[in-house]
């Protein structure tokens, strides 16, 4: 009897702590944001979780793990929608979960594909273009053999965000896309792109 007495009191706090949770992001949503802290700080336990299961992905230490679950949490106050079922606790953990699921997946493709295939001359200038290169001047093959012979040094200056921006970009996704695929804001994917654009030019065009 007792021990059912403290399942029904551990369930009832767990319903009351989802409420607050539920109440604090309806706030800020819809009337004032400055509650995101407190959110913020009731999530951080899930968020810790998180970057403790997930997980050791080749070129991010704890530190990046732990900026890329505040910026995934940041994201996920923004698409919160409560009439679809899920309690906002649930929300999280499930976007978390995704986003270093991606992160993975996209780190294990890179590993696969060798950087200096990944950010080729050929690729650089057929498929960016003038966004990467600032302008479409042609090169002569004994320029082009240059280059490439400098395309390992280049990858070396990337961070692994900022590779897989690259790639994704040469491929043809826009800013908009590669936001949603990365789960983080538009914004971070435009710095990124816009340093390695300044990256190559000190490489190549100084």
């Amino acid at each position: 009897m007792d021990k059912n007495l403290g399942e029904g009191a551990n369930f009832r706090n767990r319903k009351m702590e989802e409420h607050i949770n539920e109440t604090l992001i309806f706030m800020i949503q819809y009337i004032d944001d400055s509650h995101f802290d407190k959110l913020f700080e009731r999530c951080k336990p899930l968020l810790k979780k998180a970057v403790r299961k997930k997980r050791y992905i080749k070129g991010y230490d704890q530190d990046d793990l732990w900026q890329e679950a505040c910026e995934c949490f940041v994201e996920v106050t923004k698409k919160y929608d409560r009439t679809r079922g899920m309690c906002f606790s649930q929300y999280v953990s499930l976007s978390l979960d995704n986003h270093f699921n991606r992160l993975r997946r996209w780190n294990n493709a890179l590993k696969r594909k060798s950087n200096i295939e990944a950010l080729s001359l050929d690729g650089l200038v057929e498929q960016a273009g003038q966004h990467i290169m600032g302008s479409s001047k042609e090169l002569t093959p004994p320029e082009a053999v240059i280059v490439k012979e400098s395309m390992s040094e280049y990858s070396e200056v990337l961070s692994r965000f900022e590779q897989i921006v690259s790639m994704l970009y040469m491929e043809g996704y826009s800013y908009d896309e590669i936001s949603a695929e990365l789960s983080c804001s538009r914004e971070k994917v435009m710095n990124a792109k816009h340093r390695c654009s300044q990256k190559y030019k000190n490489l190549f065009m100084r």
